[in-house]
C-alpha cells in the first residue's frame, strides 16, 4: 500500500512535463559558463519559488549558488543540480553534423541543462509526499561551476552539505547505471612567469623571457609523468604566450595547470612537485614565477546503501520506451562519433565481475539506444574514473550517491557537438524525467525507511575514519572563466 502511494506522487513529474522540458531547454539556450549562469538561475529559482519552495540566493558565499528548500525537520535529503556550459561548444540543435549554433559561443557539451531540471523534477514529486502530511525536509542545491570552477567545494567550505542525512543526483550519459566507482582529485593552478623585455635581435642579452620559463616548465612536467602515479594526470592550457611579435623578448607568460590524482592528499603532494619544476624553470631562465590556485574538488566516494537504493527505484520505474524515430536519429549521432568512442561501454564491461552480467552487457552493445538498465553489482570493485567531480565534496560531508540516465546516443563522446545537439531531444527529455522520478522514489523510500539512512551514515563513517576534509583555502574565490587571467 505504501509503495502504491509512493508511485501516486511520481505522477507530479508527469503533470509538469512541459514546463520541465521548456525550463530544461531555456537554460541550454542560455548557455552560460562557471559563475556567470545568472539567467539559468533565475529561471530554475524563479520555478521552485513559484511552486512552493522557500529559495535561497546567493548561498554559502557563491553568487550564483542557491537552494530551494521545503518541509521541516529530519530526515533531511540533499537533491543537487547543475547549469553551467562550456566554453566554444555551441551547436544546432538535432543536427547530426557539427554546425555551431554561433560560432565561438558556448554550449551545453555535459548535458548539465537537463542535470539541473531532472533534480527540479525530484524535488517537485517529494514535496507532494511531504504535503500528504509525512516528516522530512528535501532541500535543491542549485550548483554553479562544475565544469573547472568546482562550485560545490566553495559551498562546502560556506557550510552546505553537512547538515544533510544525505545527497542524491544523476548526470545524463549514454547508459542506465548507477555510479559505483570513485573520480579523480584535483588542483586548478594558475602560473604566471615574469621576466624582462628586451629587443630580440638588438639586445637579446638584456631580455630574460617568461615563455622560455614557461616553456621549460611544460617541458618538466612531461618529463615528470614517468615519474608519477598511473591514475594521475596532469594537463595544461598556455592563455598568453607575451605577445604576437617574435622580435619583442617576452616578458609574460601564463598557463592554466590541472593536477589529479585518485586521492586529495595524492594530487596534493603532485601538486608540490609542479610547483618545483616551476621554480626551477624560473630559476634557469632568470625569471620569477606566481601561482594561483584557481580552485580544488575532492575525490569522490561512493556509498553502497544509497547506490543500492538508487537501482532499486531504477528497476522499479523501468526505462522510458521509445519510438522508431527515436533510434533512428540516435544510430545517426553514433554514425558520428570518432574511432574508439566507445571505451566507455568497454570499461563499463570490465567493471563487472558476474559472468552473466558480462554476457548480457556484451549481448546489448551494439543497440541503437542503450535501453536497459546496466546491472548493479553489490560486490564490486571501486576503481577511480578518469575525470573529476565537485560532487567529490559533497560526498565527504554526507553520504552521497549518483548514477546516469540515457539521454544520448550509444558512443556520444563527453563535452562534444553532438552531447549539445542531442539536449533538446525528446530522448534527452526522458531521460531527464526518468532521473528525476528515480531521486524521488529513492528519496521517499529513504524517508519511510530510515534504517537505510542509519546504515548509510554508519558505512560513511567508517569510509572516514581518521581522514579529515580539507577545503578550498578562504583566500581563494570563485572565478568565472572571463577573470582567469
Amino acid at each position: 500500500m505504501v509503495e502504491t502511494k509512493l508511485n501516486t506522487y511520481l505522477e507530479e513529474i508527469d503533470r509538469k512535463k512541459a514546463g520541465l522540458e521548456k525550463l530544461s531547454d531555456d537554460i541550454w539556450e542560455f548557455a552560460e559558463t562557471a559563475f556567470s549562469e545568472h539567467n539559468s538561475v533565475k529561471a530554475l529559482a524563479d520555478f521552485l519559488r513559484a511552486e512552493g519552495f522557500s529559495v535561497t540566493e546567493h548561498a554559502y558565499g557563491v553568487e550564483t549558488a542557491f537552494t530551494a528548500e521545503f518541509g521541516q525537520g529530519r530526515p533531511r535529503i540533499g537533491i543537487l543540480g547543475e547549469f553551467d556550459a562550456l566554453s566554444g561548444l555551441s551547436q544546432k540543435a538535432g543536427l547530426a553534423e557539427k554546425e555551431a549554433l554561433i560560432p565561438g559561443a558556448n554550449g551545453h557539451g555535459c548535458g548539465h541543462n537537463l542535470l539541473g531540471v531532472g533534480s527540479v523534477a525530484a524535488a517537485l514529486a517529494v514535496k507532494k509526499y511531504l504535503e500528504d502530511g509525512h516528516q522530512g525536509t528535501v532541500v535543491y542545491y542549485g550548483c554553479p561551476g562544475e565544469e573547472g570552477g568546482s562550485g560545490k567545494a566553495f559551498m562546502a567550505r560556506g557550510g552546505a552539505f553537512k547538515d544533510l542525512d544525505c545527497a542524491l543526483t544523476w548526470h545524463p550519459g549514454v547508459v542506465n547505471a548507477v555510479s559505483k566507482d570513485s573520480s579523480l582529485a584535483n588542483f586548478q593552478v594558475l602560473y604566471s612567469f615574469k621576466g624582462i623585455s628586451a629587443h630580440a635581435a638588438g639586445c637579446p642579452e638584456m631580455g630574460r623571457s617568461a615563455l622560455d620559463g614557461l616553456e621549460l616548465m611544460n617541458v618538466g612536467t612531461n618529463f615528470l609523468r614517468e615519474h608519477m602515479l598511473d591514475k594521475a594526470r596532469v594537463h595544461y592550457a598556455i592563455i598568453d604566450t607575451g605577445g604576437y611579435s617574435p622580435n619583442v623578448v617576452q616578458s609574460e607568460a601564463k598557463a592554466i595547470y590541472l593536477i589529479r590524482a585518485p586521492k586529495v592528499g595524492e594530487a596534493l603532494e603532485l601538486y608540490k612537485r609542479v610547483d618545483k619544476i616551476a621554480q626551477g624553470a624560473a630559476l634557469m631562465t632568470e625569471t620569477e614565477v606566481e601561482k594561483t590556485l584557481i580552485k580544488s574538488c575532492a575525490n569522490l566516494v561512493s556509498n553502497r546503501v544509497l547506490e543500492q537504493v538508487l537501482d532499486q527505484a531504477m528497476t522499479d520505474i523501468g526505462v522510458p520506451s521509445y519510438t522508431e524515430e527515436e533510434y533512428e536519429k540516435a544510430a545517426a549521432y553514433t554514425a558520428t562519433a570518432p574511432a574508439g568512442a566507445d571505451r566507455g561501454y568497454r570499461d563499463l564491461i570490465e567493471d563487472h565481475l558476474d559472468p552473466e552480467n558480462i554476457s548480457f552487457l556484451r549481448k546489448n552493445k551494439n543497440r541503437r539506444l542503450y535501453d536497459f538498465i546496466v546491472p548493479y553489482e553489490k560486490i564490486h570493485l571501486v576503481k577511480s574514473g578518469g575525470g573529476s567531480t565537485d560532487v567529490g565534496d559533497v560526498s565527504w560531508m554526507c553520504p552521497t550517491a549518483q548514477f546516469n540516465t540515457a539521454t544520448w546516443a550509444p558512443e556520444t563522446p563527453g563535452h562534444s557537438w553532438q552531447v549539445v545537439s542531442q539536449g533538446k531531444s525528446e530522448t534527452a527529455h526522458k531521460g531527464m524525467l526518468y532521473a528525476g522520478k528515480i531521486i524521488a522514489l529513492a528519496a521517499m523510500r529513504l524517508m519511510e525507511n530510515q534504517e537505510l539512512i542509519r546504515a548509510a551514515r554508519e558505512e560513511f563513517d567508517e569510509e572516514f575514519e581518521g581522514q579529515t576534509y580539507v577545503p578550498i583555502p578562504d583566500e581563494v574565490k570563485p572565478r568565472a572563466i572571463s577573470d582567469i587571467q
